[in-house]
């Protein structure tokens, strides 16, 4: 996506095994780097990236990537790319900031490590500006940005394509670290992330089949086709949230006295179809010994969220399930879940919900 911006990336291409890789590296030449494609950041201090002078060594690191996770995720395969002769590196990222509600451009000619530690460390290293969105950054306002942090003149060029790509891939963040200083005066993106806002991404339905199917849960994926987010966790106790911060919460509170299932939040977009598929996700789940709902009702309608629970519960719900759920149409809420069986507590601290959860299966 950064090489479609007009940015300079490293030639490679990616393997699944040991032989692929031996392979591209004889075409690059040999002299390669094997880097683990997981949705971590770190990758380079948890060994998934490896510097490699010949296809043999490069097909041996692949399969030692391969074979191990990094950082708690199994790679989906190894990017081979040709190494570079790099004489400097340095940081080129644009992220929102929340407060200003605005985005700001990072610069720092000290790349290739965090640039929060950069920061820590040396402050009058990093420059940071906010950018209005409505103007977007320019080329001027880009070289004058690397040229106030010390970075090559060469570097403005690529901050500004890369504020081009931040804009239309509606992302949070877009970030090159290292953006690689060559010998010959190139530079190149020679590691980058690319953040995208999930609420956009009706608008980029290619890449979001992309980030469905790089999922292995199958129950993430249903989940995530419908805009949810699932994480499957070891436990027995379902959950449903509406927000991720109200979930984790909520976890906490359980894991006091039992073990969640898993964390479900439903994002901003209730309706009836989508709390009766996150009810059918979660309880697809086996050895559940209770579901535990908790809703808050601000920008979503938890009446008609409740209609999906209600449909679900008619299909023949074993577990005891349990709702919280307070905000907007809340008594047309509770009145819904109370007439399909489901426990509410009308409480207003999850702490009341939970311990009635378990209440009904310790």
């Amino acid at each position: 996506m950064f090489a479609q911006g007009g940015i300079a990336v490293p030639e490679g291409r990616m393997a699944y095994s040991r032989e692929e890789a031996e392979g591209i590296a004889a075409e690059l030449g040999g002299s390669v780097a094997v880097k683990a494609q997981v949705l971590v950041g770190g990758r380079g201090r948890a060994g998934g990236i490896r510097l490699m002078d010949s296809a043999a060594e490069a097909g041996q690191a692949a399969a030692e990537i391969l074979a191990l996770p990094v950082r708690g995720e199994r790679p989906e395969g190894v990017l081979v790319e040709e190494r570079l002769p790099i004489v400097q590196e340095v940081y080129l990222g644009i992220a929102i900031d929340g407060a200003a509600g605005r985005p700001a451009v990072v610069a720092s000619a000290e790349g290739g490590v965090s640039i929060e530690e950069v920061a820590a460390r040396r402050p009058e290293a990093v420059v940071s500006v906010l950018v209005d969105p409505l103007t977007g950054l320019g080329r001027e306002e880009a070289g004058d940005i690397v040229r106030r942090a010390g970075m090559p003149d060469a570097s403005g060029e690529v901050l500004w394509r890369l504020y081009r790509v931040f804009a239309e891939c509606d992302a949070l963040i877009a970030e090159i670290n290292p953006l690689a200083v060559l010998s010959d005066g190139r530079v190149v993106a020679a590691d980058a992330v690319l953040e995208m806002d999930d609420a956009a991404l009706f608008r980029h339905p290619a890449i979001k089949a992309r980030a469905v199917e790089r999922l292995t849960d199958p129950l993430a994926k249903r989940a995530r086709a419908l805009g949810m987010t699932y994480v499957g966790l070891d436990g027995d106790i379902g959950l449903i949230c509406s927000g991720a911060g109200l979930g984790m919460a909520t976890m906490d509170l359980i894991a006091d006295q039992a073990r969640p299932a898993n964390f479900l939040e439903t994002g901003g977009g209730i309706t009836r179809a989508l709390l009766a598929e996150a009810m059918r996700i979660v309880l697809a789940r086996p050895g559940l010994k209770g579901v535990l709902i908790n809703l808050y009702g601000g920008i979503n309608p938890i009446h008609e969220g409740a209609l999906g629970v209600a449909d679900v519960m008619a299909e023949g719900v074993l577990a005891p399930v349990v709702a919280k759920a307070l905000g907007n149409f809340e008594a047309q809420t509770w009145e819904t879940l109370s007439a399909a069986g489901v426990t509410v507590v009308k409480a207003v601290e999850t702490e009341r919900a939970v311990a009635e959860m378990m209440r009904r299966v310790l």
